[in-house]
């Protein structure tokens, strides 16, 4: 079998956990599964990180470019992550023929169909199960495992700083800035966490998902995204004493007799019965649901060295044997087009359950003139829970509705707000409800 030389880019978390993993399990490789790869070259601008990791007889270079320029290079891992510098890495690997390993999720998200489309015209391969999931096979569970099916819906805990943050808020009742900051100070949050609590990350990673489960492009830009920055600690202890947990959740499902696909992300509702509740701190968790094999649940660290450098290390494994067969594009994506794009339902034709929270004047009839406000745009109260005044001459009243078209929720919300009875903005969380599916 002819070797197979790597280039590797960017040594930082994942990066030097690519290089631990390869040289630890390298002889298995060669000698167990008769996989002849060598890591030629290692390129970071951070020369110094270079003493720290096992790299062996792998060249060390400051440079980038001496990877793409290096004609036995097979295979090129871009590990540096953004959305310039890695797309330009990435187009000049795939020009040049060389298969690309990624695990870069935004980029997968917003520019894969023409990087996919520049992999199939040159015969070459673009890997990403490190995308999504850090160490879980989510990538490999959809597009291979779950062949034979039909994935009718998937619910996903996809971010680790959001869980561990809701977590937190939840059992130790802390308020969201002070859990963030904790958060920061142990490396599960950035220092600019905008991307993971603001739910673009969890995003970028749905759409990936979306996409290959419908055999088209979702654009990540015409998901709903809404983030948990602001979550209260009231609306934590309000969801507990009504039996439920809030999570981050990305959902994706399409009706039967509907051409378009329900994929969004948001705060979500979970019964504490349900299987998702219980997944806790920076775990993460894909629920898919399958017509022949029904729910199938994924569970592990969805983020940090060993976990996703693992996954890497899957992609590299798929991407040797694949040229030692003849098989580059063993599984092609030829359908991830922009010419194949994917209708998305809008938000306001979305039909679920809603928690709101209204803090009002402590005045007679209050309660009664919501109720008929939200009569009057077809909204049903499923139950109701007033608590005592927290502040002066201000009240939280709670409601639960049965399933309405968030369009009609919207247009309610609107002119309860303009009540002078109504003294805060109204919180609203979506609720998801399965007591089929249970811990």
């Amino acid at each position: 079998m002819k070797q197979i030389n790597i280039g590797l880019v960017g040594v930082g978390t994942v990066g030097g956990g690519v290089v631990k993993l390869l040289s630890q399990e390298l002889e298995f490789l060669r000698n167990d599964l008769g996989i002849p790869i060598t890591l030629k070259r290692i390129a970071d601008k951070v020369t110094s990180r270079f003493a720290e990791l096992p790299v062996g007889n792998a060249i060390c270079t400051g440079n980038a470019q001496d990877i793409i320029n290096d004609e036995e290079i097979d295979v090129v891992i871009e590990l540096v992550g953004g959305m310039t510098f890695a797309k330009d890495l990435i187009v000049s690997a795939l020009s040049k023929g060389k298969h690309v390993i990624t695990a870069n999720k935004a980029l997968i998200a917003e520019q894969g169909p023409a990087i996919f489309e520049l992999a199939d015209k040159n015969g070459v391969s673009l890997q990403f199960e490190a995308a999504v999931g850090g160490g879980m096979p989510v990538i490999k569970t959809i597009r291979e495992a779950l062949v034979g099916n039909e994935i009718t819906s998937v619910k996903t805990i996809i971010n680790g700083t959001c869980n561990y943050i809701l977590t937190e808020m939840t059992q130790k009742g802390q308020l969201f800035d002070a859990v963030l900051k904790n958060a920061q100070r142990n490396g599960y949050a950035e220092t600019d966490p905008t991307l993971d609590i603001g739910g673009g990350d969890s995003g970028h990673k749905v759409a990936i998902m979306a996409s290959l489960i419908y055999n088209g492009y979702v654009p990540f830009e015409k998901i709903y995204i809404e983030g948990i920055t602001e979550i209260t600690k009231e609306d934590i202890e309000f969801a507990a004493e009504l039996g439920y947990t809030i999570k981050l959740l990305g959902i994706i499902n399409k009706a039967p007799d509907d051409d378009r696909i329900d994929v969004r992300v948001h705060p979500t509702m979970l019964h504490n019965k349900h299987i998702l509740a219980s997944v806790s701190d920076v775990f993460n968790a894909v629920l898919l649901d399958g017509n022949a094999v029904g729910p199938i649940l994924l569970y592990g660290r969805g983020a940090g060295e060993l976990p996703t450098a693992s996954s890497v290390l899957s992609d590299i494994v798929d991407v040797a044997l694949n040229i030692a067969s003849g098989a580059p594009r063993r599984i092609p994506m030829r359908y991830y087009r922009h010419d194949n794009e994917l209708s998305i339902k809008p938000i306001d034709e979305v039909e679920t359950r809603y928690y709101l929270c209204f803090w009002v004047a402590d005045k007679p009839k209050v309660l009664a003139s919501i109720a008929a406000l939200l009569g009057e745009y077809s909204i049903s109260i499923a139950s109701v829970l007033q608590k005592e005044s927290r502040e002066e001459s201000c009240v939280p009243v709670i409601m639960l509705t049965h399933k309405v078209l968030e369009k009609n929720i919207r247009a309610a919300l609107t002119a309860i707000e303009k009540m002078d009875y109504v003294k805060k903005k109204t919180r609203l969380i979506r609720i998801s409800e399965e007591p089929n599916v249970k811990k």
